[in-house]
């Protein structure tokens, strides 16, 4: 008789994970198809599931949907209950006001512990692409794993070029892969120098705001460091499912100073490892990144909508179905046409956008 190897049950491997969409920027880079009522996380033009959706689905093959919470801004809940709907409305965490990502993993965590005792919290962005949901599982399986000895643990990119627009993560030794390493030092946008000495050594990961702990394990560790901002937000906790959390949810996020769980707290904290990927991914910064999400005819134009093109090579375009655009003569250039206005630019230049931006929205 053949013997066959005992297999882990799935559910076994995440029998006490429970997952954290973090749904609640107000992205500015994908205007004028972004905008404050529909930002990047919850479009469905790029992609036709929005990103938002996807991460969602990514979470329900780890868990079910009564362990998945989403933490969103107020204004945004009616996007979340329309794009998964399978999601139990007491899981949707509204955010009255936006306090930067401390304030919201600290309240993820605190309501983790609470309603699932002895979690292990996985914390991910709704607007990154994975593509790869089973290598995505089977990274997270090895940082879940890690997470229950202690910790606080990321899930960091293995570099492919040296980005300057990322945060990284410098490793004790070299990735072997999903290995968990232990994470000697945060490092913020570094100069394309800097950045080719990061992907030459091969210690360096990009941090891509993943995150995976115990949530007691992750509270005990805020305390030491963001003691003001749980004192303001461990008590909402006993408020969760009752018509008082709303008010005092405000009443606290009114006094929370901004910062970022990464400066404020995993910058600071003593036992921090992280799991090299397994997946492919992009943070779709922008819009030369979102190219890539739209097949390039003959001509390299990458076409959705109602367009019609002449003599045009090299562009994006992106139409209202029915506004038509006329395209003739043009070369290597974004134009976007969307419930914000209108965006006509050199490829070239698309990473000067969002300053200009954000003085048509102030």
């Amino acid at each position: 008789m053949t013997a066959h190897r005992k297999r882990t049950r799935p559910r076994e491997t995440f029998r006490d994970a429970v997952a954290v969409i973090m749904a609640g920027g107000f992205g500015t880079r994908f205007w004028p198809l972004g905008t404050a009522e529909r930002p990047k996380q919850f479009l469905t033009a790029l992609t036709g599931r929005s990103l938002y959706a996807q991460a969602a689905l990514r979470a329900r093959r780890l868990v079910p949907w009564r362990r998945i919470l989403v933490m969103t801004n107020a204004a945004h809940v009616g996007l979340v209950r329309e794009q998964t709907p399978n999601l139990p409305h007491q899981n949707i965490i509204a955010e009255p006001m936006r306090r930067d990502t401390a304030a919201a993993v600290i309240l993820a965590a605190v309501i983790a512990r609470r309603r699932f005792p002895g979690a292990v919290s996985v914390v991910t962005p709704a607007d990154h692409l994975i593509q790869d949901a089973d290598a995505f599982r089977r990274t997270v399986a090895a940082a879940v794993k890690r997470a229950r000895d202690g910790g606080l643990g990321t899930i960091g990119i293995r570099p492919t070029y040296p980005a300057t627009g990322f945060g990284y993560l410098r490793l004790a030794r070299r990735p072997k892969g999903t290995q968990p390493a232990c994470v000697e030092q945060f490092k913020e946008k570094p100069t394309r120098r800097e950045a080719e000495t990061y992907l030459a050594s091969g210690r360096y990961l990009w941090n891509a705001g993943m995150f995976i702990w115990r949530a007691e394990t992750f509270l005990e560790t805020a305390r030491r460091h963001l003691p003001q901002t749980c004192a303001l937000l461990e008590p909402l906790g006993e408020a969760l499912g009752t018509k008082a959390f709303a008010r005092r949810a405000r009443a606290a996020f009114r006094r929370l100073r901004p910062i970022s769980v990464d400066f404020g707290l995993m910058e600071k904290a003593e036992d921090v490892w992280s799991v090299p990927a397994q997946f492919d991914w992009s943070d779709v910064g922008g819009w030369e990144a979102a190219a890539g999400l739209l097949p390039a005819d003959r001509h390299g134009n990458r076409v959705r909508g109602s367009v019609l093109l002449d003599r045009a090579s090299g562009n994006v375009i992106i139409a209202d179905a029915d506004h038509p655009v006329l395209v003739v003569g043009v070369r290597n250039s974004c134009i976007v046409q969307g419930p914000g206005g209108l965006l006509v630019c050199d490829r070239r230049h698309t990473e000067r956008l969002k300053p200009l931006i954000e003085r048509i929205l102030a």
